[in-house]
């Protein structure tokens, strides 16, 4: 077998590994057993969209597991779902969505595995309201040490090293899982500007009650009283009454268009950020964005479920913009009562290093209950980051002191999209 170039999301991380890609569960098992019984060190992969180097293995094999793609809906249990680990989240909206079905927690992008998104435990814009991912799970179906498929409930001590352990419990071959009942197939979202970092902070933590998902997009751009100014995003699901009962459920609906206006199609969208990759590129898109919001004010509308949640998925392989050398994201995990000081300090930062974060996202958090939590009870900000030559060097020296913010604010780091080794910084 020659080997592959696998990469982690950002295109920062990769490594040159044999990729073993097994199309059923005694594939796996067979797969699996023989490259322990060969001491070869072993990664395990979905769907790749880790930023970083989880999901690489440069001194041994990675398994893809992305084959194993059977959805089952349980008879006499509404919303309860078996699905294999390559299953997408993309899959379980598609056949959940015209029964009536949402998943609890989703990311950002619909293209993560069921058995990637336990193995990292992802999160969502309702982390406040819902948790986590694997706080709806109800059971494993895992690869033991001996190589045995065993069923492992939410119950079981051992679910604890398969949340968020990223494969070190043994391969994730299944998930059982619990899906939301919806009326509609539509969010009412509401859309606004903030002028600066302290108000968001207060909107978001004001809105956490009244809303089931909040989101903000922060400007790093400007400095002074506008530092950390935001567009905000709230929604709540859509209600029967409102609208009749059912509406919004079809594919059609739900189905994100492949073209702008019906007719630009979307993958210009990704040559179109190309060229506007760059330092003054990014402040004019950032400053455009926010603009264009803060002339619409305060707007009202319904959305479809899939366009509120996967934005960015309706721009084809938008990471290409980051090319030749990828990009980073650093998650800073905070305390609430923390959060202002050190997500003000981190942009400051970013200032005196010269190379504002292109892309900022702020989300309300609480505190994780798993073994392997990342989530205090508080906030993140979520940070996109070029990788440049004349840049790389000075981009991990800002890593580093966003290592000493959160360690000295009592945060934490989420693997997932860790591409530095901040990670095992953070347990050294």
């Amino acid at each position: 077998m020659s080997p592959d170039l696998v990469s982690g999301f950002g295109l920062y991380n990769f490594s040159i590994s044999e990729v073993h890609t097994p199309s059923s569960v005694e594939e796996a098992q067979a797969c699996v057993a023989r490259l322990r019984k060969e001491g070869t060190p072993v990664t395990l992969r979905g769907a790749g969209r880790s930023y970083g180097p989880v999901a690489t293995c440069p001194r041994g094999a990675v398994v893809d597991l992305t084959k194993l793609r059977e959805l089952t809906f349980l008879e006499g249990k509404p919303g309860r779902v078996r699905a294999q680990a390559g299953v997408m989240i993309a899959d379980l909206w598609r056949q959940g969505v015209p029964k009536g079905f949402w998943p609890h927690v989703v990311p950002g992008t619909m293209f993560v595995s069921m058995g990637g998104a336990v193995a990292a435990n992802i999160h969502g814009k309702n982390h406040y309201k819902r948790g986590s991912f694997a706080e709806h799970v109800e059971s494993l179906l895992v690869l033991d040490e001996a190589g045995e498929a065993v069923r492992i409930a939410r119950t079981d001590p051992r679910f604890h090293d398969h949340v968020a352990g990223y494969g070190a419990g043994g391969p994730i071959l299944e998930i059982e899982l619990d899906l939301k009942p919806v009326e509609t197939g539509y969010f009412d979202v509401e859309g606004f500007t903030l002028g600066d970092l302290k108000t968001t902070l207060d909107c978001i933590e004001e809105g956490k009650e009244k809303w089931e998902y909040q989101v903000a997009w922060i400007d790093c751009y400007p400095r002074g009283g506008n530092l950390g100014r935001s567009a905000v995003h709230v929604a709540n699901h859509t209600p029967a009454g409102d609208i009749p009962k059912g509406k919004g459920l079809d594919l059609a609906t739900q189905e994100v268009p492949s073209t702008v206006a019906g007719v630009i199609p979307k993958s210009f969208l990704a040559s179109g950020l190309t060229m506007a990759t760059f330092d003054l590129g990014m402040k004019a898109v950032n400053y455009a964005k926010y603009l264009v919001a803060k002339v619409a004010g305060r707007v009202v509308y319904r959305q479809p479920l899939v366009h509120f949640n996967f934005l960015l998925d309706a721009i084809p392989d938008w990471r290409r913009a980051y090319r030749p050398m990828g990009f980073i994201q650093y998650q800073l995990f905070v305390p609430r009562e923390n959060a202002l000081a050190v997500f003000t300090e981190a942009i400051r930062l970013q200032h005196r290093f010269g190379m504002p974060s292109y892309l900022g996202v702020l989300k309300r958090h609480r505190k994780d209950r798993f073994r392997n939590a990342y989530t205090p009870e508080g906030y993140s900000l979520a940070l996109d980051f070029p990788v440049t030559r004349s840049k790389a060097a000075a981009l991990i020296q800002l890593c580093r002191r966003y290592d000493a913010l959160v360690s000295e604010a009592g945060g934490s780091v989420y693997r997932a999209k860790d591409c530095v080794g901040s990670f095992e910084r953070s347990k050294a």
